[in-house]
This record gives C-alpha cells, sequence and structure tokens, in this order.
C-alpha cells in the first residue's frame, strides 16, 4: 500500500473508532438497570455504572471533595504533594501504587489536585481479569485512606514536585498569584495555587503531609465509582465488603474556608512585570452561581450563558467591522471560577497611546449591554439554534463518556443533582428554553452586569505604562452606568445581490464507477468531483483545494501574500460590509472556512441541504468580489508593528526567539517579521495575490458529497463554480521546499536568562531524510512510546531529575520525506548533564535493543489493539471519509472505498524488537543533531 493510503487508512480508523463508540451509546438504555449507588455506614458514597459502551472494560474513580482551600497555613502545597504519594506505597500495595499499575499493563490513569477537589482514576482496566479487578478495590480503599507516606516516598516525590513547580514558574503564574488578590479578595483562594511555594516543598515532613491526610481523607467526603463492564450486583458486594472497613471519623467543617466576600466597591490593582505579554487591561466580575444546580433557575443560567457568551463577542466585532475598534485584541465570557461563582471577564489589548480609549469602549459597550440588552432577532436566532442542537442531540442516549458520567455523579455528590439519562436532561433544557423570551434574557443580563464585586487589573511592564489610573476607571464606570445610547446602524440584510454571476457549463462529464461518483469539467477550466450520500441525511459537505500555498510565493512577494493571508474576509465581499454579512448569514447554518497551507489552498465548509443556494451564492461572492479596505490594511500594519516592537524581550520568550533564529536562520526566503517586512507590503498588491491563489477557479478541483440528487448539484455547479473566473494560462511558480531549518550537522546551545528558580530546560531531536517502509514507520513509533517509558522511569521515578518527559516521533513523506525524534525535558539547572548523559544512554539502549519483553510488550500492544479493531459497519455512509476518498482519487486516480482503506494488513501486531532497534539505528545514524539548553542564570548567593 502507498504512503497516500497508508495515511487514509489510519484516518479512517480513527474515524471508525469514534462511530463505533457511538454505536454504544445508542444502546445506552437497553438494561432495566444501569446505575447503581448507595451510601456506606462509615459515610463513603459509591457509584456503579454500566450502560453496555465499554464492552470488556472498567474504570475506577474516586473523588475527594478536598484541595488546595482546605490547607492550613503551614499545609500550602501539601494536597498536591499527597497526591503524588498516592501512586507510592499504600497498605495494599507496599511496591508501590504505580509499580502495581504498570506491571499490569495499566497505562491509562491520572490524578488531578484543585483548589476545591482531588481526582483519582484508573482507565481501561480489563474486567475479564478477575483478579486484577478485586485488586482495583483495594487501590481504591487505600486511595481513601491507606497511603503509607514513608519518609523515602517523600523525598522522591520531593524532587518531581519541585520540578513541577519550576514548569509552572514564570509570567502567568505570577499573573495568577499576584491577582488572586482582588479576584477572591479576604477569602482561602486568594491564598492558595495548588502547587504551594519553594520553601514549604523543601521542607514539608511526612509528619506535615499525614497530619493533612488524617484530617481531610475522610469516608464522607469521599466518592468511589465504578464505571463500565460490570455486573452491578457483584460490584456492589465487593465494593462493600472491600470499602465498610474504611473507619468513620468526622472531619472539621470546610464551610467558612470556602467563602468569599463581597465587595461592593470595585477594586483595582496594577500587575506589572518585565515580562508581560501585551500592555493590556481587564474587568472582572465574580458571580455567585444558584445554590441549588438542579432548579429551573440553574438550567436557565447555564442556557442563558451560553446565549451571552455567543451574543456579546460581537459588540467588539461590530467595531471592529466598521474600522471604529481602538484595541488589537478584545474578548468577553462568563465562565466557571471556582466552586460556587463563575467569572465574568472582559479582555482588552489597546492600541499603542489608545488605552483611555479602549478602556471608554469596553464600558460604553458593557454599559450598553448592561441598559438595553440584546435584540429580539438575535436572541431568537440564538435560541432557534440552541434549541436544533438539542433536538438532534436526543438521538443520542445514555450518559456519554466515562468521564461525562463521572462528571453527573460529581454533581450529584455535591449538589444532589439527579444522574438523569442524557435524553432527559436534553429534554428538560428544552423545555426551560422554550419558556424563556428576550425580555427574561436581557432581564438575566442586567442583574448580572451590576457594580458589585468588580476589579479591574492592568498588565505592565512598568509602573503607569499604559496610563490608567484608579479614578480614571471609576470616572468612566459612571458615566457608562446610565449611558446615552446612539442608534446602531441597521445592517440588516435579507439577501445577496449576485446580478454579477452569468453561469457557465459542463463541457465535460466521467463516470467513477467504483466510488459511485462523478467528475465534471467545467467551461472556466475547474474540476468537480460529485458523490450523491443520501444518509448525509439532509447536509451537504464542500470542500475545494488547489496547489500553491504559501511554498508557490516568490520571496519578493511574500509580504504581499502574508498581508492577504491575514485579511481575508476581513473587510467584506461583494460591497457588504461584516456586520451586513453577519446580518446575513444569522440563522443559516452555513460554515465555510479558507485556509491557505504551506502548499496547497484550500476552502471547505457545510451547509443543511435547503441553504446550498445561499452556501454556493456566498461562496461565490467571495471568490469573485472579495473586498480589501485601506484602512484595514493600514491597522493591520500598526498593529503587527505594534506587537513585533512589544515582543517579550525578557526570559524564557526571548530566549524562544533567538532558538528560533538559530535552528531557521532568517534568508530571503525565510524572512525576519520585523518593521522592515511589514512596511514592503502594498495594499494594491493584495487582490492581485487573492486571485492568484483563491479565484482562479481553473486551479482548483472542487468536491461535493452530502444529501444532494444530481439534476439540483449540476444547477449549483453551473450556477456558482463555473461563473468564477478562471484562467489556465496563470499559474503560479513551482513550490519550493518549506524547510528553512539550519543545515548545521550539529547545533548545541545553551541560552542563560532571567526567569525565577533554578529551572532549565532541555530540547533534544534527531532529523534524518530516509523514506521508511510502513513497517519501519510502525517499529518508530513502538520505539517512542518505549522512550518515553524507560524516561519516565529512570529520570522521574529513579533519578528524580525531572516531572515529566516528553517524546514525540514525527513522519512526514510529502513533499520531503523527513523523519524526527524529539525529547524535551525540564530539570534543575544544576542537573542538565546529569539528565542529558541519562537522556543519550536510554537512547543507546533501545538502538542496541536493550530493553526488555515487557518494556517492548507495553508499547506494542495498545498500537496493535488499535489496529486490530475491527471497521464499523457505517464507515461507508460517513461524508468525511467520503471527501478523504475523493481526495485521494483526485490526486492519485486510485478508487479506493472507505471499507477498503480500513482493511489494511496488521503491521504492529507483526513487529518485533528487532525491528525496533533496527529503526531506531536507521534514524539516529547520521542525523542532523540540536541539543537546546535554557536555564535560569544564578547570580551570586542564589541557591542552584
Amino acid at each position: 500500500m502507498n504512503t497516500t493510503l497508508f495515511n487514509l487508512a489510519q484516518r479512517m480508523r480513527t474515524a471508525m473508532l469514534c462511530l463505533v463508540a457511538f454505536v454504544f451509546a445508542q444502546q445506552a438504555y437497553a438494561q432495566n438497570e444501569v446505575l447503581r449507588t448507595g451510601k456506606l455506614p462509615n459515610g463513603l458514597t459509591y457509584y456503579i455504572y454500566n450502560d453496555g459502551s465499554t464492552p470488556g472494560e472498567a474504570q475506577f474513580y474516586l473523588f475527594q471533595n478536598v484541595g488546595a482551600v482546605n490547607e492550613a497555613d503551614n499545609q500550602t502545597g501539601l494536597a498536591h504533594a499527597l497526591e503524588h504519594l498516592a501512586f507510592n506505597a499504600t497498605d495494599n500495595f507496599p511496591g508501590g501504587v504505580m509499580a502495581f499499575l504498570k506491571a499490569n499493563g495499566l497505562t491509562d490513569f491520572e490524578a488531578f489536585t484543585g483548589v476545591d477537589e482531588t481526582r483519582y482514576a484508573v482507565h481501561n482496566v480489563p474486567t475479564a481479569n478477575t483478579q486484577l479487578m478485586a485488586k482495583m478495590y483495594l487501590l481504591l480503599k487505600d486511595w481513601c485512606h491507606g497511603i503509607k507516606i514513608q519518609p523515602a516516598d517523600v523525598e522522591k516525590e520531593r524532587g518531581i514536585i519541585l520540578e513541577e513547580w519550576r514548569r509552572r514558574e514564570g509570567i502567568d503564574r505570577r499573573i495568577t498569584d499576584s491577582t488572586a488578590r482582588v479576584m477572591y479578595p479576604n477569602s482561602r483562594y486568594a491564598q492558595r495555587n495548588v502547587i504551594g511555594n519553594e520553601a514549604r516543598l523543601r521542607s514539608f515532613t511526612p509528619k506535615d503531609v499525614r497530619a493533612f491526610y488524617d484530617t481531610w481523607y475522610r469516608p464522607h467526603l469521599q466518592f468511589v465509582a465504578v464505571i463500565g463492564d460490570v455486573n452491578l450486583d457483584q460490584a456492589e458486594r465487593t465494593l462493600k465488603a472491600t470499602l465498610s472497613s474504611l473507619p468513620k471519623k468526622a472531619t472539621p467543617s470546610d464551610i467558612e474556608l470556602r467563602k468569599i466576600g463581597d465587595n461592593a466597591q470595585p477594586l483595582f490593582m496594577q500587575f506589572v512585570d518585565k515580562e508581560n505579554k501585551s500592555l493590556s487591561f481587564g474587568l472582572y466580575q465574580r458571580v455567585r452561581l444558584p445554590n441549588n444546580p438542579n432548579s429551573d433557575e440553574a438550567t436557565r443560567n447555564f442556557l442563558f450563558t451560553r446565549i451571552f457568551n455567543t451574543l456579546a463577542p460581537r459588540s467588539f466585532a461590530r467595531l471592529k467591522n466598521a474600522d471604529a475598534e481602538t484595541f488589537i485584541a478584545a474578548s468577553v465570557s462568563l465562565s466557571p471560577l471556582v466552586r460556587g461563582f463563575a467569572q465574568m471577564a472582559w479582555d482588552v489589548v489597546p492600541y499603542a497611546n489608545n488605552a483611555q480609549q479602549a478602556m471608554e469602549q469596553l464600558l460604553a459597550i458593557r454599559g450598553a449591554i448592561a441598559h438595553s440588552g440584546f435584540s429580539k432577532e438575535e436572541f431568537e436566532a440564538q435560541k432557534s439554534e440552541m434549541y436544533q442542537g438539542m433536538k438532534d442531540a436526543l438521538e443520542a442516549k445514555g450518559l456519554g463518556t466515562p468521564d461525562n458520567v463521572f462528571n453527573l455523579m460529581k454533581q450529584n455528590f455535591l449538589y444532589g443533582t439527579p444522574i438523569n439519562d442524557f435524553r432527559e436532561q436534553i429534554q428538560r433544557n428544552i423545555e426551560v428554553l422554550v419558556e424563556q423570551d428576550v425580555e427574561d434574557f436581557n432581564s438575566w443580563v442586567a442583574k448580572l452586569l451590576d457594580q458589585n464585586n468588580l476589579a479591574f487589573i492592568t498588565y505592565e511592564r512598568k509602573p503607569n505604562e499604559l496610563g490608567l489610573s484608579q479614578d480614571a476607571f471609576l470616572a468612566s464606570l459612571k458615566r457608562n452606568e446610565n449611558p446615552v445610547l446612539e442608534a446602531r446602524p441597521d445592517n440588516t440584510l435579507t439577501s445577496l445581490d449576485l446580478k454579477h454571476i452569468v453561469a457557465g457549463k459542463i463541457v465535460s462529464e466521467k463516470p467513477i464507477s467504483k466510488l459511485a461518483a462523478k467528475e465534471w469539467k467545467l467551461s472556466n477550466g475547474a474540476r468537480v468531483i460529485y458523490k450523491y450520500l443520501p444518509q448525509a441525511k439532509g447536509m451537504l459537505f464542500f470542500s475545494a483545494t488547489a496547489p500553491g500555498g504559501r511554498a508557490a510565493v516568490t520571496p519578493q512577494q511574500l509580504a504581499n501574500y502574508t498581508a492577504m493571508r491575514n485579511q481575508l474576509m476581513q473587510t467584506g465581499v461583494g460591497g457588504y460590509n461584516r456586520n451586513q454579512l453577519a446580518s446575513w448569514l444569522q440563522g443559516k447554518d452555513i460554515d465555510l472556512s479558507m485556509s491557505p497551507g504551506d502548499y496547497s489552498d484550500d476552502l471547505s465548509g457545510s451547509m443543511p441541504v435547503a441553504q446550498a443556494d445561499n452556501f454556493f451564492g456566498y461562496l461565490n461572492l467571495i471568490l469573485s468580489r472579495h473586498d480589501f479596505s485601506p484602512n484595514v490594511f493600514s491597522k493591520y500594519v500598526q498593529r503587527s508593528k505594534y506587537l513585533y516592537a512589544n515582543r517579550s524581550l525578557e526570559g524564557m520568550e526571548a530566549a524562544q526567539d533567538s532558538i528560533r533564529r538559530l535552528l531557521f536562520p532568517p534568508s530571503e526566503a525565510n524572512p525576519e517579521q520585523d518593521e522592515a517586512f511589514f512596511d514592503r507590503m502594498q495594499f494594491e498588491e493584495l487582490p492581485k495575490q487573492f486571485f492568484a491563489h483563491f479565484g482562479n477557479a481553473a486551479r482548483y478541483t472542487y468536491f461535493i458529497v452530502g444529501d444532494l440528487a444530481e439534476p439540483q448539484a449540476k444547477k449549483l455547479v453551473t450556477t456558482y463554480l463555473a461563473s468564477i473566473k478562471g484562467d489556465p494560462k496563470q499559474t503560479l511558480p513551482a513550490p519550493t521546499a518549506m524547510n528553512f531549518a539550519s543545515k548545521e550537522p550539529l547545533i548545541k546551545r545553551t541560552f542563560n536568562v532571567e526567569m525565577q528558580g533554578d529551572l532549565a530546560e532541555i530540547e533534544l531531536s534527531f532529523a534524518n531524510n530516509l523514506r521508511l517502509t510502513d513497517k519501519e514507520r510502525a517499529a518508530f513509533q513502538v520505539m517512542r512510546a518505549i522512550l518515553e517509558a524507560k524516561y519516565f522511569d529512570e529520570l522521574r521515578e529513579k533519578q528524580h531529575l525531572t516531572y515529566t518527559v516528553g517524546v514525540k516521533a514525527d513522519y512526514v513523506s510529502e513533499p520531503e520525506t523527513t523523519e524526527t525524534l524529539s525529547i524535551h525535558l525540564s530539570t534543575a539547572r544544576a542537573s542538565v548533564a546529569t539528565a542529558l548523559d541519562k537522556v543519550n544512554a536510554l537512547l543507546d539502549d533501545v538502538r542496541l535493543g536493550k530493553f526488555s519483553a515487557d518494556e517492548f510488550k507495553a508499547a506494542i500492544v495498545p498500537l496493535a489493539v488499535d489496529e486490530q479493531t475491527p471497521a464499523s459497519p457505517d464507515m461507508g455512509t460517513n461524508p468525511m471519509l467520503w471527501m478523504a476518498t475523493l481526495g485521494v482519487y483526485a490526486q492519485t486516480g486510485e478508487t479506493i472505498t472507505p471499507e477498503e482503506s480500513a482493511a489494511v494488513d496488521p503491521v504492529f501486531s507483526t513487529l518485533t524488537p528487532a525491528d525496533v532497534s533496527a529503526v531506531a539505528t536507521k534514524v539516529l545514524n547520521n542525523a542532523v543533531k540540536r541539543e537546546i539548553v535554557v536555564q535560569a542564570i544564578v547570580h551570586e548567593g542564589k541557591l542552584s
């Protein structure tokens, strides 16, 4: 099988697995009972769920209603440290939980500590292994209260946690920690950040962790869940027999710990840090959520939040579409914050010297929304879209994926929310939604946008750089509390003027018999491949592609091409501005995107068949009458120069900039995108670049797949596609390889930068350009998995040199063959040389075949299992798979169906350890090697 078909087969197999999961979800409630729940005498709550969607497997969870907020002042970081220790020695697993899991092939496990909660999970446990299943209940018991917390384990995890702390240090962490005092004023949340601080992480003792564990890890604050292919009666008996012996013990109340006081007056803060990525500001409002998540109020809050998050950002978009914005970027959203609260966040990056005006625009928009809300038309359109989406979702049954089910159990445990059938919950949402009108919504918005619990924060590199003061903010907020509203321009557009269209013809047609498709040649030189697929059920899917992209741009035109790419659809089309087009598109469910790539110019989209004329008319307008605006172009150039001038010149980001230049040296074909680059952009060249890449139909192959009969398809094609200008004589320059990497065979460089802690980041890579067979490509992936496991065991578990190690193995066959092995880890500055020696030594071990049979098996089994999963019986009716199939035909002339693509011969199951060491030798010998280290500068008196 050739490489293209191999890639297609893998993509189809992935899609097929998704379809299989959906089929099982359809069977969700075939049983009379799928859920068992209860509470043991010691207070532990349990859930057991089997809807038939995970045959042969079970997932085990522990939820702990405890997080960083429960820590005392001398316990910061210990909730997270305890989570790490849970994978070491326990009562029933003295050799370590991690060792037990890996010895049994259980590689999909996780743990998470937050400010409010902690969660443990082990996935994909084979239920046919009864002994292993019995041990999983013992593991849940030990996690509840059987972790040993031994000194040796504490010291091991201390090193790992410190590495994690180093990884989290930086500008984002400093922002979070500093701004917490105005986000959560006078509360425990303002003082807890999960990871803790360096001093405490270096000094905590086993006794300290034990005190936290004994206080908070108790049954009435926990629930366990078993989700998957289990017999409910048997699972319940085993669970009760195993976990009932956990001791019942009272814990302190945490109600006061979770309280956040109100602030009637807005709070103001300037966050100043020389590594701030951009000068910006934000307005944040803490919103209390309904007390009863099972109430109609909570359902309404959920629905209105979704509508608000769609409609509110359009206010910024309308300003930008009208060329009236004073900001580079602006956003608004309402999202979860901490338990019981959400946050309304307005964030703005102003143009240079426009901070005051941008703040005024933000507060004017906020005031207008609070005062007047949204129009009936836009509310009803969004309500209708949500309604239709939920109606479509009613076709599914069950509770979704295991993690979805777990989250429903969590809501039940915390709030008493019923664990409903998915259909029941959707139906309830629909019932609440249809009762709402725009007055209800606007009343909710007005109440939401009051003046309580506000915090205004500026993000600057030096004090008062933006020139925004607390007095200026409060004055502007007051002015916009009852705004004088200007009439919004009427942008209503009911239909598109398509009088310019002169229909073309289909000049030849050819059946593609095996694929039951048609190929048409149009009078403008375009090529169309069409397939009728009634199983698409009223939907139509479209794509178009032409060779070209960035690779077909000369160095002299690169600046203009870049400008054109970045301004696609930023002004309007056919004389209509973007606000008018947004009005016309409302409620039509049309999706259309333009995707200029490295080696091709692409379009894609979808629509209901009922909207096909609108879709293709809109597409024609875009391709034949695309507009560019001098003002929008000027702002784009100004914005780009501003972002370049204000790029970070400190810390890790500055190092990354230097690394990029080192590995991909600037050249005529790969210029630095600096002020000189943007000065070379010429507005008059944009339409020429657009036509060359998107407007010349003679370059394109169009694909149409869906529930549209051939006569209708031909009418659409001749009317809207054959009428686009086509010039077969105008071609793009021959593509050149987009490989701008340095040709140096070895690059080793260490960058010393100013950053907190003693962190060092290591990036090691090996690149070669040898063509690999299908078997070698599979062995390359097994090699990656073996390496990652060996690095985890040696560098993290044994040597405590790092928190995580990432290994990537990439193979690209077109346009040039390359394979790249990349290894990334972070460590302490003083440990760089040791870590590099270990990384290279383990790499040599794999090349020499020095890995165990168990290591080989652990790497290959998951890949072989995926490969042998049976094909879905419905994959031949999947529109996206047919798009890929027709794409292969257009490119190669081969007619291979989705079913044939899925029927690949097994590869992974045929591999041997010798295959892995052989491909390691092939890939690594004579490879181009890069060894980059970025580490903190050590100042006098500073520990390394």
